[in-house]
Parts: structure tokens; sequence; C-alpha cells
């Protein structure tokens, strides 16, 4: 025997659903059995039509089927009314709890958040350190070009490299050395260029100091070369023997006069070659510093090109993931949570802290 026909050995059908009409709202087995006593009673009877009396049971009888319909909707309606306001108390509860924990979850890692903008400042200010010994390496100061005594001060006095810089403080020491090194051989170059220009004005006094000397002796030669003929003249008019002693000491006169103007000809050319040498020398030495100078302010503005576009990327990745974020936030808001919740539960995913969700940038 079935529970179901026993309890209805015990307790009639009809009068449990008529003192708990909501009882075979639970029970499917019971509601079963209902409907089928309801089935048999209505299959049981019948009417005679043709009677008022059977016409009346006839309605007496729906209507109690359909009294008994609306008293079991009623205890259903009363069920979930009592349901609903179980649910609404857990919902309220679920919003206090969530509000509850999110505020304690927020004090808990307030340290670490705190520490991370500490870690980030710090990172920030070795980085700009990094930025400030690289400028001086290439020449500049805040952005301005400035002279290498400023340079080599600011890079061997006023730029202190310690173990505040933690984990760049290596990176720190070889820039600073790269920077201190090209420095000092842009002004050791720049020290030689000049130099250069020293000797090669030096070297063009001299040659025009030789110059006006040998015009000098020229003139000189002149001037001795018409008293010597002067002198011959004036003795072949007393005598020819005289004359001719004269004009042989006068053509071994101009023979050596001769050797030693080709002797001191050869010598101007020798010194004037060499001189010509030397500033030849020194012009394309001056060349090579220019070019060299020219290639490494060409390597500089690359540089500067290079970390322009850099930044720009950075500068677009930051926005596009700052509006990824921000749409993430607003549709999270969409669904009631609180502008401060809904970042934090954004932040929370970019960090891999909520399992299954990951956010695409």
């Amino acid at each position: 025997m079935s529970a179901i026909a026993e309890k209805r050995d015990i307790i009639d059908i009809a009068a449990m659903v008529e003192a708990d009409p909501g009882c075979v709202l639970l029970d499917e087995d019971l509601y079963a059995q209902f409907i089928a006593d309801l089935k048999a009673g209505v299959k049981a009877f019948v009417p005679d039509l043709s009677t008022a009396t059977s016409r009346k049971k006839i309605a007496s009888e729906a209507y109690a089927i359909t009294r008994k319909k609306t008293a079991i909707d009623e205890a259903g309606k009363k069920m979930n009314e009592d349901r609903r306001k179980e649910i609404n108390i857990v919902d309220a509860k679920r919003r206090a709890v969530k509000a509850d924990l999110d505020e304690i979850a927020a004090d808990a890692r307030r340290p670490l958040d705190q520490w991370e903008a500490q870690e980030e400042a710090r990172i920030d200010y070795c980085k700009s350190i990094l930025k400030h010994i690289e400028d001086c390496g290439n020449g500049f100061i805040g952005g301005e070009p400035q002279a290498f005594g400023i340079l080599l001060h600011e890079l061997e006095e006023k730029i202190v490299i310690n173990s505040e810089l933690g984990e760049f403080e290596e990176q720190a020491r070889v820039a600073h050395k790269i920077a201190l090194d090209k420095v000092k051989a842009a002004f050791e170059a720049h020290k030689r260029a000049e130099a250069d220009r020293i000797e090669l004005e030096k070297l063009r006094a001299e040659k025009e100091e030789r110059d006006r000397a040998e015009a000098a002796r020229l003139e000189k030669e002149r001037i001795a070369k018409e008293a010597a003929d002067r002198e011959a003249r004036e003795k072949a008019e007393y005598a020819e023997n005289v004359r001719r002693q004269a004009e042989a000491a006068e053509r071994a006169q101009k023979e050596a006069a001769e050797r030693e103007r080709r002797a001191v000809e050869a010598a101007r050319l020798e010194a004037e070659q060499k001189a010509q040498a030397a500033i030849a020398k020194a012009e394309a030495e001056a060349r090579a510093i220019k070019e060299a100078a020219e290639r490494a302010e060409q390597e500089r503005q690359a540089a500067a090109k290079r970390e322009q576009e850099e930044r720009e990327a950075r500068e677009r990745d930051r926005e596009h993931r700052g509006k990824i974020m921000s749409e993430a936030k607003q549709a999270i808001m969409a669904q009631g949570v609180k502008e401060d919740v809904a970042k934090k539960i954004v932040l929370a995913v970019i960090a891999g802290e909520v399992p299954h969700i990951k956010m695409e940038f």
C-alpha cells in the first residue's frame, strides 16, 4: 500500500485540502490523488437534466470545484508572498554583506595600495635620474644645451648614485659612466679642434713672416747689385784692367748670388710645401671632427625621435586601456553597482584576482 493510500485511510483528501489548500502544491502524489478523486466524483454523478434538482446539483458541484481552485490559488499566492519576503530579506542581507566585506577588503588591501603608490613614485624618480644622466651625456640639462664645464660638474659633482636607486643602481652607474665618457670624449675633441685651429693660425703667421723676410732679402740683394753695378761702371771709366777685374768679380758675385738665391728659393719652396701639407692635414682633421660631431647630433636627434614615438605609443596605449576600463566600469555600474565598487572590480579583473575572468585590451 502506497503512502498516499495510507494517508487517505486516515484522513480524507478532500478534508485535507479543505484544511490546507496549499498542501497539494508541494506534494505531487497528493495532488495527483486529489485530481483523481475530483474526476472520479464527477464521473460517478449521473445527472438528470430533466429535473431542476439535478441541474442545481451539477451547478453546485462545479461551483465547489471552482472554490477549491480559488482556495488553492490563494494559498499559492500566500506561499509566494512568504517566500518573497524571505528572498527580500536575504537580498538585503546580501547587499549589506557585499558592502561590509568590500570595505573590509579595501582596508585589508590599503597597505598594499599605499606601498604600490610609493613604489610607483620611487620607480618614476629612478627613471627620471636615468633620463637626466642620459640627457647630460647628450649635452643637455633641462632640455637646454650646456657648456662642457657645466655638464662635467653635473655628472661628477651633483648627480649622486647610491642604494636609494634600488634595482636601478647598477643601470644608473653604467649610464653615468657612458654619459661621462661621452662628455669627456666630446670635450677632448673640442680641445683638439681648438688646438689645431691655434696651430694652423701659428703656421700661417710663420709663413707670412718667412715671406716678408724673403722679400726683404731680395730687396737687399737688388740694392746691393745696383751698388755693385755703379761701382763697376765707375772703376771701368778709370782703367780697363780694373774694369775687367771688376767684371770678373761681378760675374763671380753674380754666380754666388744666383747659387744663394737658388738655395734660398729651394728652401723657401720646401718650407712652403711643408706648411701647406700641415695646413691640409689640420683642415682634414677639422673636417673629420666636424663630421663626427654632425653624426653624433644626428644620432641624438634619432634617439630623441624614437623616444618621442615611444612616448606617444605609451600615451595611446594608456588612453586605450583607460577607455576599455571606463566602459567596463560603466557596464558594471549599469547593474546597480556603485562607482567606487565598480572601479575596484575592474582593477581586480585586470590584476587577475577574479578567477575565470580576463579583460582584453
